[in-house]
């Protein structure tokens, strides 16, 4: 069953949308963590629990370019699903913050397994990935990489698409193709681990390795979430925000076209919301709340 929307109200039943002014919140833990990935990398994040009641579920949380596990959606997503009865996990991934961009895009998945092995070590089942932004390209390739029985839905919000192609969109293909061939032209050389200025447009200026770009953005990259979400056969739900100003609409509906052998795909576009929903944070709340209650039948 497919669902297109530009309001929440149309997945979230009207008796969902209340107001709870006055009223406590229930109560949630919070859990600073440090992990170890499989090849050895270490990393931070936030566990949020529901107290007094067993969990719903478990949901890790992924996120984007140059964001962190506190930032962004899901900085804002992770307590809001606890309070709603899901215990959530968002931790760093190895090329976080605004620093030099120098790992390969596919050994994210790593990353992302340490923090749905950290669930299963709770023993929270099920396990939903959220992804926002880039995050929803990593979510993808692990998915599509991994087909890790331990996950059974997929959320993905606000995602970008193809990188190169959102390159392509913001400065032309002419600039698009240069950055990509003097990376390509380093990496020949042996100098894949040089870094280049790269222009990101509204996100500014930063440094990449020729070989974290090629791996983001080359022909080969594992990043391409319309080739991963191809693979995917759980359920998928997408959320987009109609006034985000960092990602075309339509990316959303090519990725719902695309992800032909899931089991379910909704999409969702909040109107009004920003890039990381900033201003409807219990919009987004609410509509993924529900939607995992479904698909995961808690």
């Amino acid at each position: 069953m497919s669902v297109v929307s530009r309001c929440v109200r149309a997945l979230v039943p009207l008796g969902l949308v209340v107001s709870i002014a006055g009223a406590q919140p229930p109560a949630i833990s919070t859990e600073f963590i440090r992990l170890t990935t499989a090849d050895g990398v270490e990393t931070a994040g936030l566990v949020y629990a529901p107290v007094g009641r067993a969990p719903r579920g478990g949901v890790a949380l992924v996120h984007g370019y140059a964001s962190n596990f506190y930032s962004g959606s899901p900085g804002h997503l992770s307590p809001g699903l606890a309070t709603r009865g899901f215990a959530t996990i968002a931790i760093n991934m190895r090329d976080h913050d605004a620093g030099p961009k120098t790992t390969l895009f596919e050994e994210n998945r790593l990353d992302e397994q340490a923090a749905v092995d950290e669930l299963s070590r709770r023993g929270i089942a099920p396990v939903a990935l959220v992804g926002a932004s880039l995050g929803t390209n990593r979510v993808l390739f692990y998915v599509a990489e991994t087909q890790d029985p331990r996950v059974r839905a997929v959320v993905l919000l606000a995602g970008p698409g193809n990188a190169f192609e959102w390159n392509v969109r913001r400065f032309g293909r002419a600039a698009a193709t240069r950055s990509l061939e003097e990376a390509e032209r380093l990496r020949a050389a042996g100098r894949g681990k040089e870094l280049m200025v790269v222009d990101l447009g509204p996100l500014g200026k930063a440094l990449y390795s020729a070989d974290h770009l090629v791996s983001l953005r080359g022909p080969q990259t594992k990043s391409d979430p319309f080739r991963n979400v191809a693979q995917v056969k759980m359920p998928i739900l997408l959320v987009y925000g109609t006034a985000d100003g960092l990602v075309d609409l339509e990316v959303g509906r090519r990725l719902k076209a695309a992800a032909a052998q899931a089991s379910r795909v909704d999409l969702v576009e909040i109107a009004g919301a920003d890039h990381t929903f900033s201003h409807h944070r219990e919009e987004l709340a609410s509509v993924v709340e529900h939607w995992l209650g479904e698909v995961l039948g808690r």
